[in-house]
């Protein structure tokens, strides 16, 4: 993938002209993932805008070749196994705390229903005798 960049020279009395890039190690590993070893192509290009007309420029555009291998020992990408497992444990544990801790405090206890503001009365049953 180009990466295009462009820069302003305010002078130009140094007959030579250098230009440094780096690829970080993030870089090639999120992006280049499955190789190990890469060869870039680095092409350069140098405009001049000037009002002088007796500027000249020589080799003006030029083209050169990068190789870059990955160092196994250095890049380590993803993490451990168990990892995973130790993490998906924990996660369980702390639910199970945490449910816990509000069964405890009364959070999943139905609420009950308040009395009724007028008094129930109930049937008595009178016996024959006494009717």
């Amino acid at each position: 993938r180009c990466r295009p960049f462009l820069c302003a020279l305010p002078t130009l009395e140094r007959s030579e002209l250098r230009a440094r890039g780096r690829l970080w190690n993030g870089t090639f590993l999120e992006e280049f993932l499955d190789v190990s070893s890469l060869e870039l192509l680095v092409r350069a290009a140098v405009w001049v805008t000037s009002p002088s007309k007796n500027l000249l420029l020589k080799d003006a555009a030029t083209q050169m070749s990068v190789s870059i291998h990955l160092d196994p020992g250095v890049a380590m990408a993803g993490i451990p196994w168990w990892v995973v497992p130790l993490a998906v444990l924990v996660g369980i544990l702390v639910l199970a705390l945490l449910v816990l801790g509000l069964w405890k405090l009364g959070f999943f206890h139905r609420a009950r229903q308040a009395p009724p503001a007028v008094p129930q009365y109930h049937a008595v049953r009178i016996p024959r005798e006494h009717r």
